[in-house]
Parts: structure tokens; C-alpha cells; sequence
């Protein structure tokens, strides 16, 4: 009887735990800024628009993981955090042709967007998932003299922006 009870709650309190990995998708990279090495571990996608209007696809790749609520009202709810280097962030934007237009860097003191020398290679874009590598070919230098680098592979299931509003 124990066993079966004890099998059961794990069963219970796991089956969550692979829903919220299952939603969040994988990702493999890191973002340098200066001499700062950050391990990016987590990547959310959300499509804006559709059904007769333009389509945008945000993809957040960062190092701590973020929930709906964060994800909604991005940066504002996160910008502590990101001010106090506990959350490093990429968001990578693709347009209504899913074409890469810019990705922008949430750090502590700056928030610098980035479009022509960075590179975005498409894996596999359906109506469920993204994946790709995001990319510079050499570290960038924003006009205060900061340098950035980074290279991320991910893979991300797709959720409709509907799904975030509360």
C-alpha cells in the first residue's frame, strides 16, 4: 500500500515538471558580454498576430527560466533582475515572412539591439516549432565600447501569444 501511494505522488508531482520542460523547448549556446561568460539554458517562443493580421515570432533565450507572467509583460517585471546581472536575456524577433529582423540583449546597464552582423540560420520553422542558430561571426562593439558574442542552437515549440494573456 505504501509503495503504491509513495509511486503515485511521484508520478503526480513529476508529470508537471514534464509538461513546463516539454513547453520550454532546448537550447545550447552562451552570450559573452565583456569578459562575462553567460550559459544560456532556457528558450520560449511566442507568435503575435495572425488571422488576417501581420504575424511576428519572439524567441527568448535566456538563463533563468521565465514564466508566462514574465514572458507577457516583458522586460518590465524583469528589469530588476536584469539590472542586478541575476537574468541575462537574448530576444531574437522574426517577421510576418519569418525573416530574422533584430535581436535585442537584456544585461545589467545596457539593453543594445543588434541587426546586421548578427546571423540567424533556420533548422526547421512549421506551424508547431522553431529551431536555429543565432550567431556573430566576431564579437560586436556597441558605440560605448561594450563587446558582445554569442552562438545558440535551439529548438522551441511555437505558443500563440492568446495563451500568455492573462
Amino acid at each position: 500500500m505504501f509503495r503504491r501511494s509513495a509511486l503515485f505522488l511521484v508520478a503526480a508531482l513529476l508529470v508537471p515538471l514534464i509538461v513546463c520542460a516539454a513547453d520550454a523547448g532546448t537550447v545550447e549556446g552562451k552570450l559573452v558580454i565583456g569578459t562575462k561568460t553567460i550559459k544560456l539554458t532556457h528558450v520560449y517562443a511566442i507568435v503575435q498576430g495572425g488571422a488576417g493580421s501581420e504575424t511576428f515570432y519572439k524567441i527568448f533565450l535566456s538563463d533563468v527560466a521565465l514564466t508566462d507572467k514574465d514572458l507577457t509583460f516583458f522586460p518590465d517585471p524583469q528589469l530588476q533582475l536584469i539590472n542586478g546581472d541575476k537574468l541575462h536575456v537574448l530576444k531574437l524577433g522574426l517577421d510576418t515572412d519569418r525573416h530574422f529582423y533584430a535581436v535585442d540583449i537584456f544585461a545589467p546597464g545596457t539593453l543594445p539591439t543588434i541587426k546586421e552582423p548578427a546571423r540567424f540560420e533556420l533548422i526547421k520553422f512549421d506551424d508547431k516549432v522553431i529551431a536555429g542558430r543565432l550567431h556573430l561571426d566576431k564579437p560586436y562593439r556597441d558605440m560605448d565600447g561594450s563587446t558582445y558574442q554569442f552562438d545558440v542552437k535551439f529548438n522551441v515549440p511555437l505558443r500563440p501569444e492568446s495563451e500568455f494573456m492573462p
